[in-house]
């Protein structure tokens, strides 16, 4: 009991590390909003022994609500670690607990939990992927009118003061020239292995026929670099598709 109530501190730091650190941001973010949701929801159900259920229930909805608006994430993702939470501490203080309940919930608890897993991973692939809006840098190369011809993906690579994003364009051969001469880019024969390796499920695994690469003066794959912003780009000419590879050093 005493180990439980010490559980939040530890696991807000982890919640920390997750979310500014050097991760995803499609799988460190549901994977720190069901820790916080569930690190909440137990120790206030501790710390109420008389209306264990009833506080549960209501800092479940409160964390979930809390992590759809500042977190942004859906639903699904947000309540997953309340509702956890509250289901063990109806099944764990009910009266009705026996050894043939307690496998029927350990059971109901181990689906839950490779269900979210599924759907942290199917985030951390980026799938279904859904267009997003043009980045700054990406408005200012192409234009108000040519910009509406583009459609954009971003992957958040994480980080806290140092960012990294991937980026995929589908646009025109006209448009991807406009935007490698607009960010200042030089063709190069050498594509870093770990640009092939990123996760989301639209990236290449391999160099598309015909590719070709080029990038920011400056850029390192490999390591930090210096301060500024630095750009690789990998262009598929088959499909008329670019993917970027972004760093902003702060």
């Amino acid at each position: 009991m005493r180990g439980l109530r010490r559980l939040p501190g530890a696991l807000y730091i982890i919640l920390f590390v997750f979310v500014f650190g050097p991760f995803p941001k499609d799988l460190a973010e549901p994977t720190a909003g069901f820790l916080m949701a569930a690190s909440i929801v137990l120790a206030g159900a501790f710390v109420a022994p008389r209306w264990r259920l009833a506080v549960a229930l209501v800092l479940c909805a409160a964390t979930t609500l809390a992590t759809v608006w500042f977190i942004k994430l859906t639903i699904v993702t947000a309540s997953a670690g309340g509702l956890a939470a509250v289901m063990f501490i109806a099944f764990w203080f009910g009266s009705g607990r026996s050894p043939a309940s307690t496998r029927w919930m350990a059971i109901a608890l181990g689906g839950g939990a490779l269900a979210f897993l599924g759907l942290v991973e199917l985030r951390h692939l980026d799938w279904p992927a859904w267009p997003d809006d043009l980045p700054r840098e990406l408005r200012e190369t192409l234009g108000v009118e040519d910009a509406r011809a583009v459609t954009f993906y971003a992957y958040d690579l994480g980080g806290f003061i140092d960012r990294q994003w991937l980026w995929r364009i589908d646009a025109t051969p006209n448009h991807i020239a406009q935007v490698i001469a607009g960010l200042k880019l030089r063709r190069t024969d050498a594509v870093p292995p770990s640009f092939l390796r990123m996760a989301p499920h639209y990236w290449p695994r391999s160099l598309p026929t015909g590719a070709e690469a080029f990038q920011s003066i400056g850029f390192t794959a490999g390591g930090r670099g210096q301060d500024g912003a630095y750009y690789f780009l990998l262009y598929d000419k088959a499909h008329d598709r670019a993917f970027v590879w972004f760093k902003n050093n702060f």
